[in-house]
């Protein structure tokens, strides 16, 4: 395969920093983004120290909810790299475990802002980009039952967000389709439930009781970022149809951890962390 030019919003820290490690060890270039300088040439200097000789990792600063912002980071990878071959948008805020009445206006703004009009703005400043360059790809990430429309006790406002960015992903594969035009390709990836360090502070964050109850489903839902990573990777770079949908968590999956448990199997994603059920 061709070495890609891949951008990666949100991707100083979690699932976004294991997209660049792995797109990086598979000999592409990268393009990693956060909110804040310091985080980014942090995962810049990380990520550089083990890429591959003839590969190249740069960063750029980018709130995801200002289109400006987006419209800069798209500028720098095309002044570094000349194209862009994949942009997967990883940016968003989550802050799973609350009551509805329990999140504050400033997290649900937050949510609204980084999950809905991040993704809109990725969107628009992707699509018009790769139509001037003749083509690329373009991934938007689900969660929270965002895919199904599974309504998540918890996760009211995350996963509002996240249906909306459903429905967006729905309506811009429908414009490609009546566009006839394929050379730009619309998907979108669900990751499953992946122990990050955002993750792993919100459950600090829990009542004892919550928690406790949270590690167990986490213990069974629940992977590590460089166990996901890698398949989801690979399904990115070889992925030729409009519309595709990357899904991690599937339910042949789950059936599959529910029958291994029945029969005596045990599962461990959390002593890595500190942690047990």
């Amino acid at each position: 395969m061709a070495q890609q030019n891949v951008v990666i919003t949100g991707s100083t820290q979690g699932l976004g920093f294991g997209y660049a490690r792995e797109f990086l060890r598979r000999g592409h270039n990268v393009v990693v983004s956060g909110r804040t300088p310091a985080t980014v040439q942090a995962a810049v200097e990380r990520l550089a120290a083990e890429a591959p000789a003839g590969t190249r990792v740069v960063g750029c600063a980018c709130d995801v909810a200002s289109m400006a912002e987006v419209q800069a980071l798209w500028d720098r990878a095309v002044a570094e790299f000349g194209r862009v071959d994949v942009w997967l948008n990883n940016a968003g805020y989550a802050r799973t475990g609350a009551k509805f009445v329990d999140n504050s206006p400033q997290q649900i703004e937050a949510m609204v802002r980084g999950n809905v009009i991040g993704s809109m703005n990725a969107a628009q400043v992707a699509i018009a980009g790769m139509k001037r360059q003749g083509g690329g790809k373009l991934y938007l990430t689900l969660g929270g039952g965002g895919a199904s429309g599974r309504v998540v006790p918890g996760m009211t406002v995350y996963s509002t967000t996240k249906r909306a960015v459903k429905y967006l992903a729905d309506a811009l594969v429908k414009e490609r389709a009546e566009a006839k035009d394929d050379s730009i390709l619309v998907g979108t990836i669900s990751p499953g439930v992946n122990v990050t360090e955002g993750m792993l502070r919100e459950f600090a964050d829990l009542p004892p009781a919550e928690r406790s109850r949270a590690l167990k489903q986490l213990n069974f839902i629940g992977e590590h970022v460089d166990t996901t990573t890698p398949w989801i990777v690979g399904r990115i770079l070889a992925d030729t149809r409009q519309g595709n949908d990357i899904t991690w968590l599937t339910g042949g999956r789950l059936l599959g951890r529910g029958l291994s448990m029945l029969f005596g199997g045990k599962r461990d994603v959390l002593s890595r962390y500190g942690l047990k059920a």
